[in-house]
């Protein structure tokens, strides 16, 4: 499963599941697609008086991209430290690629691949030799160096010092290192933080392609436009609960937010809609109406005069619906 292979990039979410918010049906849910990759039943964790998880459960279906996401604070980096062993839960149970996570962790960690808070490299060195010494560290040898940094845009870059890289570069350099043993699971908390937009692209084009190969992804990230553009799947948390997860594709679709409406006249339609009752504003150039009734619009239109050219479904953008979610929290 190198990820150099020449696989094809899936440029649409795969619809995969119902969105759900009974951490049981998701199981079945996530089962029916396949193994899942990651299962959380009840996960708590508090720091004295702080609560950062509370009874926190959901699953991650294998071989997808799944976005992670949650206001500050709603514990999203507490849920990857604790799946990659790095903070001990006060209760719940999680499960990775099958195994434990209390009791089976050693034949874990060499499965996954993460990058959590701010990367481990080493400022002295450049870039291949940063490679070179986490490909020691993990016990690996040095032959999927030069294509891992093909692969992440650093290839002319790889001989200089990262005390002299951007943000982006080293963040390029970390997802490398987070790639060198081949993981078949991988956490990424804000990849594409630092990165400018055709790094960006690049990187979410590679996240797809991992998918593609049959590599779990899982990214945690600020930038909702970035999720809806690589996810398939989304698992939303506030306050270290879960609040919805399942399908973009349906999560999406089940926040429908009206009709967008083509005329010639906009300040016309907008008057005529707003006197039936129906709530309407213009923005770019459409009419924007905040109703489910495709039939009444066009009828209290008519009526004025009005004839579309165009009435279609509006749905709602991630960022719409994790903010009806999360009530407006980021």
């Amino acid at each position: 499963m190198d990820p150099v292979a020449n696989a094809p990039v899936a440029n649409a979410p795969v619809a995969n599941a119902p969105v759900v918010n009974d951490p049981v049906a998701n199981a079945a849910v996530a089962d029916a697609a396949g193994v899942a990759a990651v299962r959380v039943e009840g996960l708590r964790k508090a720091y004295g008086e702080t609560v950062a998880l509370d009874g926190l459960s959901f699953t991650i279906p294998s071989g997808r991209v799944t976005g992670f996401l949650g206001p500050n604070g709603a514990g999203k980096t507490t849920t990857f430290r604790s799946l990659l062993g790095l903070t001990r839960p006060d209760a719940g149970t999680m499960e990775v690629l099958g195994m434990s996570v209390a009791s089976e962790l050693a034949g874990i960690v060499p499965r996954l691949g993460a990058i959590v808070e701010e990367p481990g490299l080493i400022k002295g060195l450049n870039g291949r030799d940063n490679l070179r010494v986490a490909a020691y560290t993990l016990g690996k040898g040095h032959d999927r160096i030069e294509s891992l940094l093909a692969f992440v845009g650093l290839g002319a870059d790889a001989r200089r010092r990262i005390d002299g890289y951007s943000k982006g570069m080293r963040q390029r350099l970390a997802l490398a290192a987070a790639l060198l043993g081949d993981p078949q699971l991988l956490f990424l908390d804000e990849p594409l933080d630092g990165l400018d937009p055709a790094g960006q692209a690049q990187i979410k084009t590679s996240l797809r392609q991992l998918a593609v190969q049959g590599t779990t992804v899982v990214v945690a990230s600020h930038n909702l436009a970035d999720i809806e553009a690589m996810a398939d799947h989304v698992i939303v948390i506030s306050h270290g609960k879960l609040v919805t997860q399942g399908s973009l594709v349906d999560l999406l679709g089940s926040y429908r937010t009206g009709y967008s409406v083509e005329v010639d006249d906009l300040e016309r339609a907008v008057g005529a809609l707003a006197a039936a009752g129906l709530g309407a504003s213009q923005h770019e150039g459409r009419v924007l109406v905040e109703s489910d009734q495709g039939s009444e619009i066009s009828r209290v239109l008519a009526a004025a005069g009005i004839f579309p050219s165009e009435l279609s479904r509006r749905t709602g953008r991630l960022e719409d619906v994790f903010l009806s979610l999360t009530g407006g929290g980021k």
